[in-house]
């Protein structure tokens, strides 16, 4: 087998969490509806050269995959996340946003982003000619590696959100999946159309197990209270919790669930999950603008499909200040597609990515552009 051939979108190591005895690990797939409780770990999540032939980007993952574990351990040995602002912290956001946007989920929902509206701009043109569209699929090659190189520039619009660790001490194990960082977001549960859960959009919510007894949740801090504001862990006593947490990866999970006891009731938890489970990756709209004898104009709309489950977790409150604000937002006549939560921050980043764009800063220097920018007041 050629070096390097088998590239896991999600790494042994993560995996490995979930284990008994760090070789093999319980796999219930999902459209089988079947279980394997001896799966092996290096057979599972992979696709051939799936960042390409040039491994330059498996090899740049498997340097942050040796720093996320090294803090992940960290969190095992003390049982507390990373201070927020230290580097393990930036470190930490950086691999779980990578995670999110490495998965063979994540890369066929932009291959279906992309069928689809070509597909459409290329219709009519497409009947002149007699082609049947239907039957080809219009994609781009390699769309992970695509996926990654927009993580490594946007990633710092995650650092305002705030963190705790969550700490399973009921008899229900944590479980996890091939699509394991969960984006959520509470506070826009009424709204069904587009998606509410971009990087910097308000009431954003990532959850992502890290064992089977502990969970990393990263939240707006102003739209939620997550138990006590000033515990940064949070004990979990309640099985109902633990089981609302578990419908977020049955609901996320492309093909399988991992977790680490075959006596795991997976069959309560896919009837809770199934009717969640989404139906498509991703969808788009197309509003008319302006259209002559020569031309047409239209937006055209795309986004992914949100997970949905209707989260109820006993320790996550919205704000008494921001439902007062949701009343007033559903109310209103125009609402924006997109709510920012740090408008702030999304201003700093748009004017670095400029820097950025004319050589005066690498995609990696938001930290000095902004100690630059304190300098010059």
């Amino acid at each position: 087998m050629p070096h390097n051939k088998k590239h896991h979108y999600v790494p042994r190591f993560y995996l490995k969490r979930f284990s008994l005895d760090s070789r093999s690990i319980c796999l219930w797939n999902i459209n089988r509806k079947r279980l394997a409780s001896k799966a092996k770990l290096k057979n599972q999540c992979y696709k051939d050269y799936f960042y390409g032939k040039e491994l330059t980007i498996e090899k740049a993952l498997g340097t942050v995959e040796g720093h996320a574990s090294r803090i992940l351990k960290q969190i095992d040995k003390f049982q507390v996340q990373p201070r927020i602002g230290s580097e393990e912290h930036l470190m930490l956001v950086l691999y779980i946003l990578m995670q999110s946007g490495r998965t063979a989920y994540t890369a066929d929902a932009f291959d279906e982003i992309i069928d689809k509206m070509m597909k459409y701009l290329f219709e009519p043109k497409a009947k002149q000619e007699g082609i049947d569209l239907s039957k080809v699929t219009i994609g781009i090659k390699d769309p992970a590696n695509f996926s990654l190189g927009s993580i490594a520039k946007f990633y710092p619009l995650l650092l305002d959100l705030n963190c705790k660790l969550l700490q399973n001490e009921t008899s229900v194990d944590f479980i996890t999946s091939d699509n394991p960082v969960v984006l959520y977001n509470q506070l826009f549960m009424f709204r069904k159309h587009g998606s509410n859960t971009g990087l910097t959009s308000k009431g954003l919510q990532v959850f992502f197990p890290i064992s089977s007894r502990l969970l990393l949740l990263f939240y707006d801090y102003e739209s939620y209270t997550v138990g006590s504001r000033s515990k940064a862990i949070i004990k979990i006593n309640l099985p109902r919790d633990v089981y609302e947490l578990n419908t977020l990866q049955m609901t996320s999970a492309y093909e399988n669930i991992y977790f680490k006891s075959a006596n795991f009731d997976v069959d309560a938890l896919y009837k809770k999950a199934f009717s969640f489970r989404r139906t498509q990756k991703s969808k788009m709209s197309v509003f008319p603008e302006e259209e002559t004898k020569d031309t047409r104009k239209e937006l055209i709309f795309t986004s992914r499909e949100d997970v949905r489950t209707n989260l109820k977790l006993s320790f996550v409150k919205v704000t008494k200040k921001t439902k007062e604000w949701r009343n007033r937002f559903q109310k209103s006549r125009m609402q924006p597609a997109v709510v920012v939560r740090n408008k702030e921050l999304v201003d700093s980043h748009d004017a670095f990515m400029k820097k950025v764009d004319n050589g005066e800063y690498n995609s990696s220097d938001f930290f000095k552009y902004l100690a630059d920018k304190n300098e010059k007041g």
